[in-house]
């Protein structure tokens, strides 16, 4: 019996297909090897693909970045850095349990001895004091700001808690500088790999998109977090797919609105212009739901996982290097070769193939839209049938939007068409990744955002008064916010 999509295949089509089945195949029979392999000889096969690789190459990692590989968790992450941490479960209204982390306060006196002060960091990097105003005021109340910071696509909230330098840690100066940091966990990766009726064995659990993550997780969480901190709104940090959950969500919800007081987007994603790579990026332009015949109907690229437990980190920190600038042409010459060894191997978590789809019904579509459940040659296509835009005009909450010049993930033109009035600063030799763990990071992202949080998180009448010369009111000028 014959598989009707088949006969819809063009040449190239057959080729990817072809390709990417071969690649799976020879991944399958590798993993069954290993598999069948005791611990002993895999261990013993790392350690000389290791030293085979620093005869080549030299090995940048220094001894936090050893201990920040072996950290298995957010919260042993946050150990190691001396911040206290805390977990959290959230709900949402369709039944998955997302994991959620906290950063209730700042460094703790114990872990404080011989570290600058974050007076003295803030000071000595340019980031303006007026941003812990809360903690240095002697005016803290019990209801502190609260700021919810958000992961990309394939990531998870370790992401955050990366950077080897204090100054470069978003997270820990947000503490530091007395604000009540959350994470959040997207559906599927592993700390939200949990569903009241479904099991991550089964496909149904894997059934969801950015839609869900827009319309269930990220409005479940935020009521969740202010239902427990007592404030009455927070500030939002989104990161890649982070920004898109947050654009998304914002767009379909009057309430969300008027429970986030500033929506801050790193490298926002809603309208790609598509892949770095020709080949890959013609292939999921022209056929997006090709992905489920390469990755199946559960979750995607599970075996960049399989294969960070198998490769030596060296190893493996290179084979990402390769990938990204395979796929997005990104070089990374922001990031140092031993940040690369700490962030890569807390990059990667699960994600549906679904929403992988969904990405690439965006590319190609050129429209931020709601996923496509009819198929490409259905009689309503024919009928001239589009999916619905997020109609992200109608979005009140502020925004201001950080985007990189050079990154191939980033159309700032299709961007700000899709926007109301927001501030947008442009970092011309940026990429994605840059955003988080650039060396200059400090530099040209840290003053502007704390000056926003600073905007839109004081009380009342100082509100006002600020409000007359609005930071969010002026775009900020794209020349001399470029990394050199």
């Amino acid at each position: 019996m014959a598989v009707p999509i088949l006969g819809r295949l063009n040449l190239r089509d057959y080729q990817a297909l072809f390709i990417g089945w071969l690649l799976l195949f020879v991944e399958a029979i590798l993993r069954l090897v290993t598999f069948c392999l005791p611990l002993s000889v895999l261990e013993i096969c790392k350690t000389q693909s290791q030293r085979i690789f620093t005869k080549y190459y030299k090995d940048e990692r220094t001894l936090p970045v050893k201990l920040l590989q072996k950290a298995n968790n957010f919260s042993e992450m946050a150990q190691f850095w001396g911040y206290p941490s805390e977990e959290h479960v959230v709900k949402t209204q369709d039944n998955y349990m997302l994991g959620v982390h906290r950063l209730p306060r700042g460094r703790s006196t114990p872990h404080s001895e011989g570290r600058p002060s974050i007076e003295n960091i803030f000071k000595q990097h340019g980031i303006p004091l007026s941003a812990i105003r809360h903690t240095i005021s002697g005016k803290a109340s019990d209801v502190r700001p609260v700021v919810l910071l958000y992961h990309g696509l394939m990531m998870c909230s370790e992401v955050w808690l990366c950077n080897l330098e204090d100054h470069n840690r978003l997270a820990t100066l947000l503490a530091d500088a007395g604000y009540d940091v959350w994470f959040g966990n997207a559906r599927g990766n592993k700390y939200s790999m949990k569903h009241t009726q479904y099991s991550p064995n089964g496909s149904q659990f894997w059934n969801y998109c950015i839609d869900e993550f827009a319309m269930c997780d990220l409005p479940s969480l935020v009521d969740y977090i202010l239902e427990t901190t007592g404030a009455p709104s927070l500030s939002y940090i989104g990161f890649s797919q982070g920004t898109t959950t947050a654009f998304a969500a914002l767009s379909v919800s009057p309430q969300l609105n008027k429970k986030i007081n500033l929506f801050i987007a790193l490298a926002p994603a809603t309208s790609p212009r598509g892949l770095h790579n020709i080949f890959v990026d013609a292939i999921i332009k022209a056929s997006p739901n090709l992905v489920y015949l390469l990755f199946g109907r559960k979750a995607c690229l599970a075996v960049v996982l399989f294969w960070q437990k198998v490769l030596s980190p060296p190893i493996f920190t290179k084979i990402l290097d390769f990938s990204m600038s395979f796929l997005f042409g990104w070089k990374l010459d922001q990031i140092t070769e031993a940040q690369k060894a700490a962030s890569y191997y807390h990059l990667y978590s699960c994600a549906s193939t679904k929403s992988l789809v969904h990405w690439f019904q965006i590319i190609r579509a050129r429209n931020f839209q709601v996923y496509d459940e009819l198929p490409a040659y259905s009689s309503y296509t024919a009928l001239g049938y589009s999916p619905s835009r997020f109609p992200t005009q109608q979005i009140a909450t502020p925004i201001a939007v950080f985007y990189g010049g050079i990154d191939s993930l980033v159309d700032i033109n299709v961007l700000t068409r899709q926007l109301p009035k927001c501030s947008a600063a442009n970092l011309q030799l940026c990429s994605t990744s840059d955003f988080i763990w650039a060396a200059d990071v400090h530099k040209h992202v840290f003053p502007e955002l704390f000056d926003l949080l600073r905007v839109y998180n004081v009380d009342g009448t100082e509100k006002d008064d600020i409000e007359a010369e609005s930071e969010y009111d002026r775009v900020y000028d794209p020349i001399g916010l470029k990394i050199n």
